[in-house]
């Protein structure tokens, strides 16, 4: 039977946990992993994400999500963020939205601190009717009896949701003219998600969600006019780990990169779970602006790769560097942010 079915009973039974969806280009979804993030390029960035999960597996997960971002006035950053994921052959589907807020308590020209909340709404829905559990099948002959499962007379439940994060930037640059290495930035953030532990499940006696822990950290190494960027990301969800560590390469207009996802922070090739490949393309217009596609293949090396076949990932950024949201309504330029982010490393 579909591989989905035997989670399907399991969150049925409501002694499971919830776990968020993830991305591989967590780097270009930036806002989605710590409200801090929101506008800390300064600007405006709208970012488009969809990402296909174990695509030969019957019942895959599909993730999409979309998000805006500006700084503004007083040293803030407004953004909105909504995602969507289905997940068993559209047996559950769920959507969020929210609203993000930052706001910079250190901003000079080569340090910033800048600290952001987010809140949202989020709902889940799901096919009774579609479900399959164990008790309705034979050995030989498949699906033949009926359940002695008492479906819930709804289909839905729906939360509130809020987050909140941290993160830190340092501008740095070499005063040796003859040295190659021009330029480099570095960024240090964590995040804690789902602050009020909702319940999203759909039985009485189900657990809360659990709480989301985020830790990254990031640079951008100019030597010349090739840019190295390095990266790594934690995430923990009750017993969920994931690890993540790599970096792209880019040399106007071309982005490859190289990157594993493993279960611990400990790098032991047993526990890990993927090789992630990357090729985008940089497209600057003549007005600064920013147009970035990046392609990722998950090659899946855990138990899972002879049935899953790895994921694929689509990531669409639209930028417009160093722009200030209501600017005219200002009245003097300390209204504005001081910290100004090189053009070689926008949209990171």
């Amino acid at each position: 039977m579909r591989v989905l079915i035997l989670f399907l009973f399991v969150v049925a039974a409501g002694s499971v946990y919830s776990q968020d969806p993830n991305f591989s280009q967590f780097y270009n979804n930036p806002i989605y992993y710590n409200p801090s993030m929101t506008a800390v390029n300064n600007g405006i960035a709208i970012r488009l994400n969809a990402r296909s999960l174990w695509g030969p597996i019957p019942g895959r997960f599909n993730t999409f999500s979309f998000s805006a971002e500006a700084q503004t006035m007083y040293k803030m950053g407004l953004g909105i963020m909504a995602y969507s994921d289905v997940g068993g052959e559209a047996l559950l589907r769920t959507a969020g939205g929210y609203l993000n807020y930052s706001y910079r308590p250190v901003d000079t020209k080569n340090f910033i601190l800048q600290a952001g909340v987010s809140g949202g709404f989020v709902t889940k829905n799901i096919d009774w009717s579609k479900l399959t559990f164990s008790d309705q099948l034979d050995e030989t002959m498949g699906k033949i009896k009926e359940s002695s499962f008492n479906r819930p007379n709804y289909n839905s439940v729906s939360y509130a949701d809020f987050s909140a994060g941290l993160v830190a930037r340092f501008n740095g640059s070499t005063r040796k003219q003859r040295n190659s290495f021009k330029r480099f930035n570095a960024t240090l953030g964590g995040a804690i998600h789902h602050l009020s532990q909702p319940k999203d499940a759909f039985l009485a006696d189900s657990d809360r969600l659990p709480f989301k822990l985020v830790f990254h950290a990031s640079s951008n190494i100019l030597f010349n006019e090739f840019v190295v960027s390095p990266g790594v990301v934690y995430e923990m969800q009750n017993e969920f780990r994931t690890f993540s560590v790599g970096s792209n390469f880019i040399s106007q207009p071309f982005i490859i990169g190289i990157w594993f996802r493993n279960r611990t922070a400990a790098m032991n090739f047993k526990q890990y779970d993927s090789f992630i490949f990357t090729l985008g393309l940089n497209l600057r217009t003549k007005y600064e602006t920013l147009w970035r596609v990046t392609y990722n293949f998950d090659m899946t090396i855990s138990r899972l790769k002879t049935s899953s076949y790895g994921s694929h990932e689509l990531s669409l950024l639209f930028e417009i560097p160093n722009k200030v949201l209501f600017s005219k309504n200002a009245n003097s330029k300390s209204m504005r942010r001081r910290y100004q982010c090189p053009k070689e490393f926008s949209g990171f």
